[in-house]
């Protein structure tokens, strides 16, 4: 599922617990599509940290590589949402 996807069922979510009004629900949005992208980001240094801890110095630097290129593809394509 995309992370818009999500962070505006998430957003929709927050809103009917709380009683807000869907004015708000692009505001909440964002900022819980912001939560996504910064969770995602330290998920994948977290992930490039064991990758380097426990395979060869060649094989870390290939994973890490096309990790760097994927996350590059996400920051673009959800730029491109906005």
């Amino acid at each position: 599922m995309p992370i818009k996807e999500l962070a505006d069922n998430a957003a929709k979510d927050i809103l009917a617990a709380v009683g807000g009004d869907a004015a708000k629900a692009a505001e909440v949005a964002k900022i819980v599509e912001k939560a996504l992208i910064a969770g995602m980001l330290e998920h994948r240094e977290r992930c490039v940290d064991v990758v380097e801890a426990c395979c060869s110095d060649d094989l870390a630097h290939q994973i890490s590589k096309e990790i760097e290129r994927k996350e590059k593809a996400l920051v673009a394509n959800l730029s491109s949402m906005r």
